[in-house]
């Protein structure tokens, strides 16, 4: 197959690829696939590339995105968690995430097990934005990290963000409550969720 080569950046082409893992246009299906709710095997079965075509593109992706919130002032922001499989199907790792429903925007995540740990990590990734209020469920780690002067409590604060794990748990599959389906390593698990929130927060077609 020819080559090309763009003037402007130098990088090499072809006009028709004959491996979709080498094509740009076939990289953005495999995502499409991915935060769709198909598995690693499936998207590779269906797309005629290998599993690891589709990690690589997974995690290359990923690496050239940045969770970035839209502004300095949040009045209400509500944080949740959710749990799903990493290694194992007894291996439970903990997706903590902040939610403004006003501008419907995941700010920052946070993942780990379910402790006092996990919650300063996604507080250090809110640092720098002002924030009134943090609306949270009854779990003692939320009340042990966040300022009580600042903090609301209840379920009634966080119905907006119950509908975001609705959407998690919808969009991808090692997310799904009694599946079968869960990440092998850490690295993959982060990249895919991390892809899956960039995707929401710019509103793609496909999410």
């Amino acid at each position: 197959m020819q080559n090309f080569k763009c003037k402007e950046c130098g990088k090499q082409f072809q006009s028709q690829y004959l491996y979709l893992g080498a094509d740009k246009r076939g990289k953005d299906k495999l995502l499409q696939m991915q935060l769709r709710g198909c598995g690693i095997r499936d998207t590779a079965v269906l797309a005629g590339v290998s599993p690891a075509t589709v990690l690589s593109c997974i995690i290359s992706e990923s690496l050239n995105i940045t969770i970035k919130p839209l502004k300095r002032y949040y009045h209400k922001v509500q944080i949740d968690e959710v749990w799903s499989y990493v290694g194992n199907n007894q291996e439970k790792v903990w997706l903590l995430y902040a939610y403004c429903a006003q501008t419907d925007e995941i700010l920052a995540f946070a993942m780990g097990k379910r402790n006092s740990k996990t919650v300063r990590n996604l507080l250090l990734k809110l640092k720098g934005l002002e924030i009134d209020f943090f609306l949270t469920d009854d779990w003692k780690a939320f009340k042990a990290e966040l300022p009580y002067y600042q903090h609301l409590i209840g379920k009634q604060f966080t119905k907006a963000i119950e509908g975001v794990n609705t959407w998690f748990r919808t969009r991808l599959r090692r997310l799904v409550r009694r599946t079968t389906c869960f990440s092998k390593r850490l690295l993959y698990h982060h990249a895919i969720i991390k892809l899956a929130i960039f995707k929401r927060n710019e509103r793609a077609s496909y999410i």
